[in-house]
């Protein structure tokens, strides 16, 4: 049976579950391409013994319960692996799409419809890179690599979604309701994540069942909204800040009231279309 693979900016982690529990692991699934990079190979067994999830984690951690706690535990794994590789980077909360070869980071709250947006675009053609982090480097950025989590409400409101959709992995929520990990290649599109450089940053704001309209911000503005919406490193939070002012003083940013997936889409294509 083949193993459950997810990758970081480094690694390729291999899981080798039982098949009682792979429908499960199945959820950490995560295979981008990871453009100009070796991943190193990591095995990881996980086996049952007297009804319990037994794995040993690189670095020696033992597991030993469900499978939602060696799901938790591979979650905490993949963070720490971003963390340490790297050091110092503020990670922004945001969907990472290239739109007419103009790479745009969409920044939102939880619940603004950001998801919903990513998986339209990736219908649409777009190549979506990433929906959680965007990791800001010195000179360049690189989308963290993570499946798109659907939740019900998305899947009636983007069109054209095929059968598959409907039975890719997935965990409960709070309120028993599934969110799905869908693959950014749900569209027909490679899915690749390249480092480089960031043409513009969009602010989303929530407008369920409203018109969408966009407009220029300003560079101060842009900075306040990203820190927001940043997870800063533990030590040199000074010089991590500094980046994201640099970012935010050198990249165009607009604020979008999303509404209308298609009309997003236009305005997304209309700023991609201003941008050099």
């Amino acid at each position: 049976m083949r193993p459950i693979v997810f990758r970081t900016l480094r690694r390729e982690y291999r899981l080798h579950a039982p098949p009682e529990i792979r429908q499960q692991l199945l959820f950490m699934e995560t295979t981008p391409t990871i453009s100009g990079v070796e991943l190193e190979i990591v095995d990881i067994e996980a086996r049952l013994r007297d009804g319990f999830v037994v794995a040993t984690l690189p670095g020696g951690r033992l597991i030993e319960g469900s499978a939602n706690n060696l799901l938790s535990a591979l979650h905490q794994l993949v963070m720490q692996d971003l963390i340490d590789t790297e050091p110092g980077a503020p990670f922004v909360h945001g969907a990472t799409v290239v739109v007419d070869d103009r790479r745009l980071l969409m920044v939102a709250q939880k619940g603004s419809g950001k998801s919903t947006l990513a998986l339209h675009l990736a219908m649409q053609g777009h190549q979506v890179e990433g929906d959680e982090h965007l990791v800001i480097r010195e000179r360049e950025v690189v989308a963290r690599p993570r499946t798109l989590r659907v939740k019900p409400g998305t899947l009636s409101l983007v069109a054209g979604l095929p059968p598959s959709v409907w039975d890719a992995p997935f965990i409960a929520n709070w309120d028993d309701s599934p969110i799905r990990a869908v693959s950014p290649a749900i569209g027909g599109q490679d899915w690749v994540i390249r480092s480089g450089r960031l043409s513009g940053i969009v602010f989303l704001v929530a407008n369920h069942g409203g018109r969408s309209a966009a407009r220029r911000i300003a560079a101060e503005d842009a900075f306040r909204r990203l820190m927001r919406n940043v997870l800063l490193p533990s030590a040199g939070v000074a010089m991590a800040a500094g980046r994201l002012r640099q970012l935010a003083a050198t990249t165009p940013a607009y604020r979008l009231l999303l509404g209308n997936l298609d009309v997003a889409e236009w305005h997304l294509r209309s700023i991609a279309g201003l941008l050099t």
